[in-house]
């Protein structure tokens, strides 16, 4: 019987893939493959050139796995551990997801068994290799640091206005001036200090004209405008070693595979920099004075507003678009009182840096700032919606549900006969009953059914956790109600403002619908809870009425929902 093999080899920089080693490490695979009279197809070559092993998000590799699941071969020859992964965690999970899968995974340096001694030097090699990238990683570091004290560039991209020119025999890696750009760089410095503009007035300047970003994207952004007119390195000098990279104290959403690994920026001590000396656009003189001009449009700027005050700030967000929301003041014509709006960011293009404005129209706030007072001090002063709806989870987990018992069991059984579907495919493959492509087809359907049973196992067990945690937070609601209760009556604008902070984590206003996402914080942890973690407690559109809301005749404002 033929063995349908599939061999992976992995380098990380460029100059490996240079050296030629990933041809080395496939000629030693297709080498063994052919000793012992493997099959190996062109397709089952998996190659990720440039890829560090500390990570799994890799295209050769995710490609591996996919066709893994889906049967396509029986064994998967890797050179040594490291080359699949650098991170003994991440050794185990491949292997156990390729072992689930009916792979077996053959490493020619370091052949692995399932006796314990092979398991052991298995972690070993693991902890090695966790080890290696460290010393490889400060190593590294130190080289850098080593090359910017002997005058050469490592800011990455040249900053706008420079070309980068790499390394050659007899001189080191250096900026030189683009004089297109720096052309540019000077004639924006001029508008700010001569002209005394804002960079909003800057932007809309420079997208009306015949300029364009080094990406010949338009429009200008105020993030690339403002690191030309702030960055010291148009002066003559870039400096090396600025930050320090530290945990982030409130981590943003994940938006990407590498997103939690992406830690903050901390500007190190002045006398740890190391300066580089590089060609000057603008003298040390006009940096100055563009400098004072930032400081002086800061100072003017509407963020530092003091006289005008809006309860809904940082809370709200447009629905249309996903921007945030900010508080606009209309100034008084005779015989009218001023008018205050929330209008989405989304409505300056220049600003936000986009083609289309955004279609919402302004929210009054009068009217908006009321109905969302109202509504989270009824919530507080007659908390028996909350209390009605915890009580129902805490329910739930005492006394258990013998509906959504009987519905695990029946995705259990579900499960299990997936399994022995898949075992007699493989029979009936062995048998040579059916071909192989038929086999792969079938065991795709059947791992696509799999994924969907998972799935509602996973939602399930998410909403019995729900319903335990419901009944552990149940006492500590009823004190918090009545802690924020005594401060309701009596509280100032800045007291409304700390408490819709401590209550809401977002506003989402659309055409006609509010939503508002509460966040319910309890002093002390219940009793045997789980520490640490985010705020409990999330209430989402699970049955809480809608709140009442005066509509203005004019303007269809809102309708409560969460």
């Amino acid at each position: 019987m033929l063995v349908q093999v599939a061999i992976y080899a992995r380098v990380s920089t460029e100059r490996q893939e240079r050296d030629q080693t990933v041809e080395s490490q496939i000629a030693a695979l297709k080498a063994w493959v052919d000793q012992h009279n493997y099959t190996l197809g062109p397709e089952h070559v998996y190659v990720d050139e440039g890829y560090s092993g500390s990570r799994l998000d890799r295209p050769a590799l995710d490609r591996l796995r996919d066709a893994a699941q889906s049967g396509e071969f029986d064994l998967v020859a890797v050179l040594s551990p490291d080359r699949l992964a650098r991170k003994y965690a991440y050794q185990v999970v491949l292997l156990e997801e390729l072992r689930k899968a009916g792979c077996e995974v053959v490493f020619l340096h370091h052949p692995i068994s399932d006796d314990p001694n092979d398991q052991l030097l298995l972690q070993i090699q693991g902890a090695i290799a966790e080890y290696e990238r460290a010393v490889l990683g400060e190593r590294f570091r130190r080289g850098k640091l080593q090359k910017a004290r002997a005058g050469q560039y490592l800011g990455g991209r040249a900053p706008y206005g420079y070309r980068y020119i790499l390394k050659r025999e007899g001189s080191l890696g250096h900026l030189v001036i683009d004089e297109a750009e720096a052309e540019v760089v000077r004639m924006v410095y001029r508008w700010l200090i001569d002209e005394q503009m804002t960079i909003r007035q800057i932007l809309k300047r420079l997208n009306g004209g015949p300029w364009y970003p080094r990406g010949g994207k338009h429009p200008w952004s105020a993030a690339v405008v403002h690191h030309i007119l702030a960055d010291p390195v148009y002066v003559g000098t870039a400096f090396v070693n600025r930050y320090r990279y530290v945990p982030a104290l409130k981590p943003r959403k994940p938006k990407g595979p590498r997103s939690n690994e992406r830690p903050c920026r901390q500007l190190r001590p002045k006398e740890e920099w190391i300066a580089i000396p590089i060609p000057a656009i603008i003298d040390q003189e006009t940096h100055g004075r563009a400098q004072a001009q930032l400081a002086r449009n800061a100072a003017l700027s509407f963020r530092n507003n003091v006289k005008y005050s809006y309860l809904l700030r940082c809370l709200l967000t447009c629905k249309a678009c996903g921007l945030a929301m900010f508080g606009r003041t209309e100034h008084a014509r005779a015989n009218q009182a001023e008018r205050r709006y929330y209008t989405c960011h989304g409505k300056d293009c220049i600003m936000s840096a986009r083609e289309e404005r955004c279609p919402s129209r302004p929210a009054k706030a009068d009217e908006l700032e009321e109905a969302v007072w109202s509504h989270v001090a009824q919530l507080i002063s007659e908390p028996q919606q909350l209390l009605a709806q915890f009580e129902h989870f805490g329910k739930l987990a005492v006394d258990g549900d013998e509906r959504e018992q009987a519905e695990e069991r029946r995705l259990r059984a579900r499960l299990e006969r997936l399994d022995r579907e898949e075992g007699r495919l493989i029979d009936a493959y062995q048998a040579e009953v059916i071909s192989l492509d038929e086999l792969a087809d079938r065991r795709r359907q059947l791992s696509d059914r799999r994924r969907g049973l998972v799935v509602q196992q996973e939602q399930q067990a998410r909403l019995r956790e729900q319903a335990v945690h419901a009944q552990e937070v149940l006492g500590s609601l009823t004190a918090f109600c009545e802690r924020i209760q005594s401060r309701l009556n009596d509280a100032t604008l800045e007291e409304k403002q700390t408490i819709l902070q401590l209550l809401i984590e977002r506003i989402i206003v659309g055409e006609d619908t509010l939503e508002i996402r509460h966040v319910i914080p309890l002093h002390n942890a219940p009793p045997g809870a789980p520490t640490p973690g985010p705020p409990v407690a999330r209430l989402r559109s699970d049955g809480v009425k809608h709140a009442a809301l005066v509509v203005h005749p004019l303007q269809r404002l809102v309708q409560i929902t969460h």
